[in-house]
């Protein structure tokens, strides 16, 4: 069946599907766009006042804006709704963001393409070899099927309930990828290589993943081999820190799909550093362009306060470093008895942090050192300090960086905890 047809929005997506339709002996009626062609048809710079003779409209504009759409059709076209079959092209969104639509009688469906789309010639071609998923009103599902098989397409029905899942999905296997082969892209740069020399790999993999799924594993992960993974996480630590989060979720997975277990440790010792060689990669973060956040403290007894106030600080910038006062910095600040949890037991906790990127103990009573060695981008402090009163901001404001102060939260404290503990235990 041929189906008379609208598309409303002509940016890649649109504008492909207007082609491929045309192409697939579909009759184009109209169109809504501020773009200007003699090649195209009727078109309207708004959602016109009448349907005309369509039988299919498309709603092919960014998701934040189809209930927009979708109430201002229902408000202009009201009882010619009905009959009519109406597709939004959204993998996140479900039919369900066309409720006003469906209340008077118009049938709806998502409709979304499981393709990555650059541009329009490209999007004709690579949409015909493609799945389509479909949810919605079973009318406008059967007309979905019509419409996808003319291109020669597959389809493939889902839940509605899945569409988060399913978008999920597809990102990962699409934006995601395109973000990992950049950053390995990044380093081959680092060592005078370009992405041509990597591209080979990747076309292999593709293959040897349709051909064995995941069996197609191979690499040090794969092998057990943890000592070249430590190696790895250590140069990147040093040279590109802001990856090494993403190596080590990834290599965490990879186990996983290995049948191996990943080390607690491995997970969690590339962020703990030792003094120098945190500035050495607060300057090489900056120079790739991060914004850089330090805070210190204690940190004896772990608490929500203390997760709270970590996490804000992380909102503030890129990288979040944290300064750990040493058990004899501790003990000079604090007096006998402190601290509760030896230095390196207060750092591990903290590295365990997804919010803080990399933990230092210093020594001195004050981080005042530690702060001029990193030249932090923003300087944070809990709300209990006068910022005037904050050690290192006189320095940090010299080079126009930024002093802040995070609200205190109520409620959580160290000491009061270690109080409530030792009359307890009375």
């Amino acid at each position: 069946m041929r189906y008379r047809f609208a598309v409303i929005g002509l940016g890649r997506v649109g504008s492909a599907l207007l082609e491929l339709m045309k192409d697939s002996g579909h009759v184009p009626k109209w169109v809504v766009t501020s773009k200007t062609s003699i090649s195209r048809p009727k078109t309207f710079n708004a959602i016109p006042d009448r349907p005309g003779d369509t039988d299919v409209i498309f709603i092919t504009v960014p998701d934040g804006k189809i209930g927009d759409i979708a109430r201002d059709i229902a408000l202009r076209w009201k009882e010619d709704l009905k009959g009519r079959v109406f597709f939004h092209m959204s993998g996140q969104l479900t039919s369900g963001v066309l409720g006003p639509i469906s209340k008077h009688g118009g049938k709806v469906s998502s409709l979304h393409p499981l393709q990555s789309i650059m541009d329009t010639g490209q999007a004709k071609e690579s949409l015909k070899y493609s799945y389509f998923t479909v949810e919605g009103d079973p009318e406008a599902v059967s007309v979905a099927r019509d419409i996808v098989q003319s291109f020669g397409a597959r389809i493939l029905e889902i839940k509605k309930e899945h569409k988060p899942l399913y978008h999920a999905a597809a990102v990962m296997a699409s934006n995601y990828l395109v973000t990992l082969l950049s950053s390995a892209e990044d380093i081959f740069k680092e060592i005078g290589l370009s992405k041509e020399v990597f591209l080979p790999l990747v076309r292999g993999t593709i293959k040897n993943v349709e051909k064995y799924g995941g069996s197609a594993l191979t690499g040090p992960i794969q092998r057990g081999d943890w000592e070249t993974v430590k190696a790895h996480l250590d140069m990147l630590t040093l040279s590109f820190p802001q990856m090494v989060d993403l190596y080590r979720t990834l290599g965490m997975y990879t186990a996983k799909l290995a049948g191996r277990t990943w080390a607690l440790q491995q997970a969690s010792e590339s962020k703990m550093v030792q003094e120098e060689r945190l500035g050495k990669i607060a300057s090489r973060l900056k120079g790739q362009g991060a914004r850089v956040v330090f805070t210190n403290g204690c940190f004896d007894v772990l608490h929500m306060g203390h997760v709270t106030y970590l996490e804000e600080a992380k909102t503030l910038g890129d990288i979040l470093m944290v300064g750990v006062n040493s058990d004899d910095s501790v003990r000079r600040l604090k007096g006998e008895g402190r601290p509760i949890n030896p230095q390196g037991a207060r750092a591990r906790i903290l590295s365990h942090l997804s919010s803080v990127d990399y933990v230092t103990v210093f020594d001195d009573d004050t981080p005042y050192r530690l702060i001029e060695l990193i030249r932090p981008d923003v300087l944070v402090k809990g709300g209990d300090w006068d910022p005037s009163d904050i050690v290192g901001g006189d320095l940090v404001r010299s080079y126009n960086g930024e002093v802040v102060t995070l609200p205190f939260h109520k409620g959580f404290s160290t000491t009061a905890i270690i109080d409530k503990i030792r009359k307890n235990g009375k």
